[in-house]
């Protein structure tokens, strides 16, 4: 049997975990810097001004500027971070930060090339870079972290998403209430009904295009067996540590 008590307490931690360590480097965000950001060996003045509606910003880098706005934000932006996607090449980046509401950091990457400031890229929640060309982006899914993987295209120097069918989940619950579990991701071909105090496992989360509480979810029961529910179905049928 699992602690499930100890189990809520430790993944609810971990959203201050995250959020707390969105940056690896442990660096502020700031309004203005100096770097070389195009690898000409010159230093460059870095400003960001005009803050005057919310998500609303000018990016300065010597003397060249672009505007660039958060397109849902409602928390004005705070800052930037320079980062390094991929040390093999010449250039660093500027990550402008709005935080956004419930800690939902929002991010627009930007790359200067000695004439041009260009958008790379919008990322949200918990940005990591590793500078091998490679960001992995984690953010909560109510009761799991759910990480998106991106990759910078080196020809358009933007920032694509690899798409994954499943995202793995990997959380133990009880099960408060018994419910089916199916064969496909559909309501027909029961696989088992879950019995009420045993344990299962939630195993990978099908996301779907369609309003919250439809995603699918594979689950693996304590005998054994293995099926699709739907969110809504868990939400007060599993003793999970939900939280926003």
């Amino acid at each position: 049997m699992i602690n499930t008590r100890l189990l809520q307490i430790m993944l609810v931690c971990s959203i201050g975990i995250l959020s707390s360590f969105s940056w690896s480097s442990g660096e502020k965000f700031v309004t203005s810097a100096q770097e070389d950001l195009d690898g000409d060996g010159n230093i460059e003045d870095i400003l960001l001004s005009n803050i005057t509606e919310p998500g609303a910003f000018i990016l300065k880098v010597g003397e060249f500027s672009t505007k660039g706005k958060f397109q849902s934000a409602l928390e004005d932006v705070d800052g930037f971070i320079i980062v390094d996607i991929d040390k093999s090449d010449k250039y660093k980046e500027v990550a402008v930060h709005t935080p956004g509401l419930s800690a939902d950091d929002e991010y627009l990457i930007f790359w200067y090339d000695g004439k041009l400031i260009k958008e790379m890229g919008y990322l949200s929640r918990w940005p990591l870079f590793y500078g091998n060309g490679i960001v992995n982006v984690d953010a909560w899914m109510g009761f799991w972290p759910i990480r998106e993987k991106y990759v910078l295209d080196k020809n358009s120097r933007t920032l694509q998403q690899v798409p994954q069918e499943f995202y793995y989940v990997g959380v133990e619950a009880e099960v408060i209430e018994s419910f089916p579990i199916y064969k496909t991701r559909g309501v027909s071909h029961v696989v088992a009904h879950l019995k009420p105090k045993s344990e299962c496992l939630i195993l990978v989360c099908d996301p779907s295009p369609m309003p919250p509480g439809d995603d699918w979810y594979l689950i693996k029961s304590a005998t054994g067996l293995v099926g699709w529910t739907q969110e809504k179905a868990i939400y007060d049928k599993l003793f999970l540590p939900w939280a926003d």
